[in-house]
């Protein structure tokens, strides 16, 4: 069977258990969620989340793949999406871009340069840096909005009476560290082996010697930054989380609000069987 054969394979189980437990759902008022290791719908939304996710760039499908919760609320969002006849990939990438820790921080392809102010047509000059007197506030706002490390860059020439050795060393390092940083592999063999990040189960001493096993200064930053952002977690209650995706996604922010109310479902019935 291949990659293609097993994909579809999944769908079509997917679109089964759906329509197994929505159909069984209406054949009385009793609760038919099963959870845990035998739970037919779960069982199968949970790793169609996660092969959904994988497709995003930049994933931390690896990190989502290692928290039983994380997984869990993901098979919530795949049922939802499924059921709005969404797309699932698309879904998650317009959330990974509002919610924090869906992503890998890699650095952007201009990291390490300074775009250039643009030059009037009209005159043919090239427009003045506005952090020199006399000051321009308002242009000032425009480059922080377009470029803050530009209005960085141009606030520290007003400064220092031009470019710096100093900035331009500093430029260079910033270059180097993105070059490297974009080449550097993490994936789930570097989340496994990663000591700093949560559930780890390792001691202050053993992270202390993994911190200090790590030669590749770009790679211990790596690893410190993963672990600061532990597992993505889709943040149902998080009123700043939930208007950024109204925002961005009226369509997503359903999908993901309905999502939080069957996350909540699946615990309540997981507790009704616990009592």
């Amino acid at each position: 069977m291949t990659i293609d054969d097993l994909s579809e394979k999944q769908q079509r189980d997917f679109d089964a258990a759906i329509k197994e437990h929505y159909e069984k759902q209406k054949a009385g008022p009793k609760s038919v969620v099963r959870t845990g290791p035998n739970a037919t719908l779960q069982s199968i939304a949970e790793p169609m989340f996660l092969a959904a996710y994988r497709r995003v760039r930049n994933n931390r499908g690896y990190a989502a793949a290692t928290d039983p919760e994380a997984r869990l609320e993901g098979g919530a969002l795949g049922v939802e999406a499924k059921k709005a006849r969404a797309n699932l990939t698309p879904v998650i990438d317009v959330i990974a871009s509002v919610v924090p820790g869906w992503l890998q921080e890699r650095p952007s392809d201009d990291a390490g340069t300074i775009p250039e102010l643009p030059i009037d047509r009209v005159t043919g000059l090239r427009v003045r840096n506005p952090w020199l007197e006399p000051h321009d506030f308002k242009s000032q706002h425009v480059i922080k909005e377009l470029s803050p490390r530009l209005a960085r860059w141009l606030e520290d020439c007003a400064k220092h009476g031009g470019p710096t050795m100093a900035m331009l060393d500093e430029l260079e390092a910033e270059r180097i560290e993105a070059e490297h940083l974009r080449k550097l592999p993490y994936g789930e063999k570097e989340w496994e082996a990663n000591l700093l990040r949560p559930g780890s189960g390792a001691s202050l001493t053993e992270q202390n010697q993994f911190v200090k096993s790590i030669e590749d200064p770009y790679l211990l930053k790596f690893h410190r930054r993963e672990a600061e952002m532990g597992s993505p977690r889709l943040k149902f209650d998080n009123l700043t989380v939930r208007m950024a995706l109204a925002k961005r996604s009226p369509e997503v922010r359903a999908i993901h609000k309905a999502a939080g109310e069957l996350l909540k479902s699946w615990q309540q019935e997981e507790r009704d069987k616990a009592a």
